[in-house]
């Protein structure tokens, strides 16, 4: 049984990483280069976050979230 608090920290981060993807999209129809700088950058410290609960925290036989989000 996968650890309960890794499911919801899963949960959370991929929440927030479709609220970053739709933000820096929405700065990138408005032509808003910083903001759309600023989420990128978001989008690539959760990136980095997801992968380091993979393969640090996370036990290796479950999938805790969709590949892909």
């Amino acid at each position: 049984m996968p650890n309960e608090y890794s499911v919801q920290f899963h949960d959370f981060i991929t929440i927030e990483i479709e609220n970053a993807q739709a933000q820096r999209a929405e700065a990138e129809q408005a032509g808003d280069d910083h903001n759309q700088s600023y989420w990128s950058g978001q989008l690539e410290e959760l990136t980095w976050l997801r992968a380091y609960l993979k393969d640090h925290v996370d036990l290796k036989d479950f999938t805790y979230y969709q590949p892909g989000s």
